[in-house]
């Protein structure tokens, strides 16, 4: 399967956003938000929904979820221009704001010496880059989670193609997505 086959057919249920590290914890309420966000029924719920899935940037810095999640973002942006709603507005500016400053951050790491990519999107799914199965155990007290959260950040930081492979795939969602209203 191809790239542009392998997102369009990618499903929020194919994401095991639970196992997946963000600035703050993990992605596992993402489907929430994203639903949230397509729903586009009420603007506070959605600038609230697009504060809390945003988190997979922070300080120029992608996190896992970030191609995953883009993915989807561009779908709803792509929903919106279909709709005539404040919050429809709201999330087509705000939308194509943030995905500007997203390529300007992966224009900044292409000007850099980088690792390759990952061969196919998918890779970055691989059970090597997820949390621990053992993480989503119940009974897992605050101090597991930050052990866990210590642990993936070493590895996630140490793997220079998978690193790389964050901007590389989020750059490729966002280059064929079309600010035209």
């Amino acid at each position: 399967m191809d790239i542009k086959e392998y997102i369009n057919s990618l499903n929020i249920d194919d994401i095991p956003w639970n196992r997946m590290v963000t600035a703050y914890g993990t992605a596992e309420k993402y489907p929430e938000y994203l639903s949230i966000l397509d729903k586009m029924e009420n603007l506070d719920e959605v600038k609230n929904a697009w504060n809390k899935i945003s988190d997979f940037e922070h300080q120029s810095t992608m996190f896992a979820p970030a191609p995953f999640a883009l993915v989807f973002l561009v779908r709803i942006c792509e929903k919106a221009k279909k709709t005539d709603t404040p919050e429809a507005k709201w999330i087509i500016e705000k939308f194509n704001e943030d995905f500007d400053y997203y390529l300007e951050i992966l224009d900044d790491t292409e000007s850099m010496e980088h690792a390759e990519p990952l061969p196919s999107f998918s890779d970055m799914l691989d059970e090597e880059y997820l949390l621990p199965e053992e993480y989503l155990a119940e009974g897992l007290t605050e101090d597991d989670l930050e052990d866990y959260l210590e642990e993936y950040d070493e590895s996630f930081m140490s793997d220079e193609n998978y690193f790389y492979s964050l901007y590389y795939y989020l750059g490729i969602v966002l280059k064929d997505y079309d600010k035209k209203i």
